[in-house]
């Protein structure tokens, strides 16, 4: 069975809520006197920076698959139309590496 990136997504955030949990934990407890006061506030701040990334990964990612399911190159020409070509270009690229990941991942 073929995993694809939607379904890896949930597994790499909870990697990285743990790696990050684990940073915080030792910068906090700052078991040998290593870490200011500074130190822990800004991998709190680090953490509060990757939790908004988590989420704007899954609305990018949640309309990526919207659109790949459309499959109408259309889609694409309403939004740039529509003066949001940032976006459509983010959302382009990010189906074209779904679609990749979906292909690397076929047996």
């Amino acid at each position: 069975m073929t995993e694809t990136a939607a379904q890896l997504l949930p597994d790499l955030i909870n990697a990285a809520l743990e790696c990050i949990d684990e940073r915080v934990e030792t910068v906090t407890r700052n078991k040998h006197g290593l870490y200011t006061e500074e130190d822990a506030e800004s991998i709190q701040r680090e953490r509060q920076i990757i939790e908004r990334q988590i989420e704007q990964l899954g609305r990018l990612l949640q309309a990526a698959q919207a659109i790949a399911s459309m499959r109408a190159p259309s889609v694409e020409q309403i939004l740039r139309r529509r003066g949001f070509g940032f976006e459509a270009d983010r959302i382009a690229n990010l189906v074209r590496i779904v679609d990749a990941l979906d292909k690397e991942r076929q047996p």
